[in-house]
């Protein structure tokens, strides 16, 4: 799965969701990519991080201090990511003589379409590329938080 770039203003939840490898909110509580922040062992970061009940108390290792996040800490960030963050919707493509799919971010069917073919990153021209979609569903609508007046 690629990564789901969206900006989190909070620098805590922005440094959770960097620590498991920027996932998106429904793959939070799953295996990550990855699941540690590295951080000066003497350092502010290290100090906040330790004090918080979202990370690990820090191992350190090689002149650093790693950090990992806690099932809280998970939690916390799925809930933060939906009350907070726009996150577009995903979708889903298949192709004709190709099995399985890939899972594209988009804001409709047909821009769905164009990224999978630059995330195919082939010299074929768009339409002969478009030709050989079977289907493009949603696979995740989008998040848009509520804005509060």
């Amino acid at each position: 799965m690629r990564k789901c770039n969206v900006r989190i203003e909070d620098m805590h939840f922005h440094e959770l969701h960097h620590a498991l490898g920027c996932p998106w909110p429904d793959e939070v509580m799953g295996e990550t990519y990855r699941n540690y922040f590295a951080a000066g062992p003497d350092s502010s970061t290290a100090d906040r991080m330790r004090a918080s009940t979202h990370w690990t108390n820090g191992t350190e290792k090689f002149g650093m201090a790693y950090f990992h996040v806690t099932e809280a800490g998970k939690r916390a960030l799925v809930e933060h990511m939906r009350s907070n963050v726009e996150t577009p919707a995903r979708y889903a493509v298949t192709f004709r003589h190709h099995e399985g799919c890939i899972i594209v971010s988009a804001r409709s069917r047909s821009a769905a379409k164009y990224a999978a073919y630059i995330h195919a990153d082939i010299d074929w021209p768009f339409m002969e590329y478009t030709a050989e979609i079977k289907s493009v569903r949603l696979f995740a609508p989008a998040s848009v938080p509520a804005q509060s007046s």
